[in-house]
């Protein structure tokens, strides 16, 4: 399988555009392509994922969040499967995870939206609370607060700083829009839904590139 890496590095000089009409290219040769995107260039390779299934026949077959590379390192990555044509309606099993959940700021809601204003310090012991006596968790970010709610989720759940076994439910991409005076601006958003009692479930072709990913 053809992989897509983007590294840390390619911030600064690379976009999602540039990755985008990668991805994009790629896919008019290959039937299924992987993005992986480590440490602060997870949001960079959501962004480019995004902004190729906006313009393109470009959708998610796959998408996890595991460490990535030498297991001495433990770098966060999300490794994300792309093909041709919509196999999963990643939209109805949000809904469906979210159809019991109460997703508000109250003591008991079930959400929490990263941002700069959230330290890691705060956020992962609030985090800790709400699963204590709540089963299901959303961590949702924008733009590259992603990164944050990605490297979050990996504490969480593989950090073993969890008194109960937290699991990763589901992980999936979104176009948020905002509004300003003149214009409508559009930015990647992710969710991330963590599950008390359970482990995170790896599909065997996950497992591959990992493995690929160690020869690296």
């Amino acid at each position: 399988m053809k992989l897509i890496l983007v590294k840390p590095e390619d911030v600064a000089k690379g976009s999602a555009y540039h990755f985008s009409h990668e991805i994009i290219n790629e896919l008019r040769r290959e039937k299924e392509l992987c993005v992986v995107g480590f440490g602060n260039a997870i949001a960079l390779s959501c962004m480019a994922v995004q902004l190729s299934s906006n313009i393109a026949n470009v959708s998610v077959k796959e998408m996890s969040l595991d460490y990535i590379g030498a297991p001495a390192l433990r770098i966060g990555g999300i490794i994300i499967v792309l093909g041709k044509g919509r196999e999963i309606d990643w939209e109805k099993k949000k809904k469906e995870l979210e159809k019991e959940m109460r997703l508000d700021f109250s003591r008991d809601g079930q959400l929490i939206v990263i941002s700069k204003h959230l330290s890691p310090d705060q956020v992962i012991p609030l985090s800790l609370s709400k699963l204590a006596k709540l089963e299901l968790l959303k961590i949702t970010a924008t733009g590259t607060a992603i990164n944050r709610a990605a490297l979050l989720a990996l504490e969480l759940t593989k950090g073993n700083i969890a008194k109960e076994t937290i699991g990763i439910e589901l992980v999936g991409l979104s176009t948020i829009e905002f509004k300003t005076e003149s214009t409508t601006v559009q930015s990647t958003g992710i969710e991330i839904y963590l599950r008390k009692g359970i482990q995170t479930a790896y599909t065997s072709k996950h497992k591959e590139i990992l493995k690929i990913l160690e020869q690296k």
